[in-house]
């Protein structure tokens, strides 16, 4: 789900963990069982799982979360992490940016996989702001905090420091890339800081640097 799709190339430098765990805390797991393949240029990593499907094929799991300006069969980038879950789609006109952002819904208004949501402005085809959002917690109670992340020219890997691993997405369908991060959250001014580094398809580091984002107004 999501690795299939990947090119022979990229497929080379991801390796997966069926079992067991690693000495150093790094998960071999993700939100949902799944095995924890491994960007190979960069130790300690979880890959994200990463796809794009037509919304018709989640089902119920789309329609739950949809505004009313987005038909029900627009193209849908998925994404499942260690601890986080996101849908990341467009309206019609290309102009709108959306997310569903998963985890448990701290003011217990949605039933999961979603528990909040986010939307940007696209001018040509780029975000205006990250859209941090920070209405999520995991399942220990504990924030989640998301935003989007704009891949730099040839960057097909954007990874985020979780502190004892490095979280890695895939780059797909042309979009802002939404990823999760559970550290470095400051609820009481809704501000959180990303540490990001982003590659290209081979895993040549491209560009580091931290993305310090707030709940926009």
């Amino acid at each position: 789900m999501g690795l299939d799709r990947l090119t022979a190339t990229a497929t080379a430098i991801l390796a997966v963990a069926v079992t067991g765990c690693d000495e150093d805390g790094r998960p071999t797991h993700l939100r949902y069982g799944e095995p924890a393949g491994e960007f190979k240029p960069v130790a300690g990593s979880v890959v994200a799982i990463g796809r794009v499907v037509r919304a018709t094929t989640l089902g119920r799991r789309f329609q739950s979360c949809r505004p009313a300006s987005v038909p029900e069969d627009v193209l849908v980038v998925e994404r499942i992490g260690v601890f986080g879950e996101s849908l990341t789609f467009t309206n019609p006109q290309k102009s709108i940016l959306f997310a569903c952002d998963g985890g448990i819904d701290a003011a217990a208004e949605r039933a999961p996989p979603w528990c909040s949501g986010a939307a940007g402005r696209l001018v040509e085809r780029r975000l205006l702001d990250p859209r941090l959002d920070l209405g999520c917690r995991d399942r220990q109670g504990k924030p989640i905090a998301y935003v989007w992340v704009e891949p730099v020219g040839g960057a097909h890997w954007i990874a985020v420091d979780q502190g004892t691993y490095t979280e890695v997405y895939e780059a797909l369908a042309g979009l802002p890339v939404r990823v999760a991060a559970a550290r470095h959250i400051d609820l009481a001014r809704s501000r959180a800081t990303f540490d990001v580094t982003q590659y290209d398809l081979t895993g040549h580091e491209l560009v580091q640097g931290t993305i310090e984002a707030g709940v926009a107004g």
